[in-house]
């Protein structure tokens, strides 16, 4: 009863929320799609989404049959792979990321990946981290996780995921009272970063810097752990993801979570791929399955 195209179509809608930009990614007419929708509603019995204020959400059901659906497809993409021999799709896939946040959960999502995808290793080029772009370009590597959007001819960028960034405040601290932190905040306080030094800090890169903000003391430290334990002894603000350190301070009084400004502050991830390898199926199977992680997500 149920098809490969209504997996597809459920995943489409799922990954846009709207009906005509699912559409334009299956190569459908609108009314094309609309009537697929009913079809496979009207066979099951159910509803797979609502309407709600022009977006399409996902019901439980639905939410089921994507879950599911996205392992099948999967699948079906791995087995057209392995049927396909001339194809020369090499099984190997060598990946980078930018920041060593990534690794928190790179690490599980690639195990997952190759127990349902068996046949593709993946290797972490680790070397690439600091020049990704520039390892791409020469061969080096297959695909890229970064934050750092430029354009370059031959280069493939796909929107990852949005990473809020938050500032980590001792409790005793000043600006513990505040709400909000503006750049402005950070005028002679403490910074601690994890790079070589303050113009390498994406935060302090895009807003301290443009902003002439002048901050104090500047504190490295690589290790994410660490930089926790330096605010909580009130040792320097720390610009962080609120995801990446929600478990280091959990039932933690010590510490606070501040967003930045009134809409807050945020960082983009992209994948990024050369362009003439944009087919590859190895490529676009792990592609495809990263952006249905749901990363970033508090």
């Amino acid at each position: 009863m149920i098809e490969i195209k209504h997996l597809e179509l459920v995943r489409a809608i799922a990954e846009t929320g709207s009906m005509t930009k699912a559409s334009q990614k299956l190569f459908l007419t609108q009314p094309s799609l609309s009537h697929q929708l009913k079809e496979i509603e009207s066979r099951l019995g159910i509803s797979l989404f609502l309407r709600v204020n022009k977006s399409m959400v996902l019901t439980p059901q639905g939410r089921r049959m994507l879950e599911v659906g996205r392992d099948v497809l999967l699948k079906m993409d791995s087995l057209e792979q392995e049927i396909k021999p001339n194809q020369n799709a090499s099984q190997q896939l060598r990946i980078t990321t930018q920041c060593y946040t990534c690794y928190h959960w790179l690490p599980t999502l690639m195990q997952k990946f190759q127990s349902m995808i068996p046949t593709t290793e993946i290797d972490i080029v680790t070397e690439a981290m600091s020049s990704p772009i520039e390892f791409l370009l020469k061969g080096q590597i297959d695909l890229a996780v970064t934050n750092q959007l430029k354009a370059t001819n031959g280069i493939k960028f796909e929107k990852l995921f949005d990473d809020e960034q938050v500032v980590l405040v001792p409790a005793k601290h000043p600006l513990a009272a505040k709400q909000i932190i503006f750049p402005a905040d950070f005028t002679d306080q403490r910074y601690i970063i994890y790079k070589e030094d303050l113009a390498s800090d994406y935060f302090a890169q895009n807003v301290l810097i443009p902003k002439g903000v002048q901050v104090g003391k500047v504190t490295k430290m690589q290790l994410t752990e660490a930089r926790v334990e330096l605010v909580k002894a009130g040792m320097g603000l720390a610009v962080l993801s609120r995801w990446l350190v929600k478990p280091f301070i959990r039932d933690n009084k010590s510490i606070r979570l501040i967003p930045i400004g009134k809409k807050g502050f945020y960082r983009t991830w992209y994948i990024a791929t050369l362009d003439q390898k944009k087919s590859d199926p190895v490529i676009k199977l792990f592609t495809s399955f990263l952006k249905e992680q749901q990363l970033g997500v508090n």
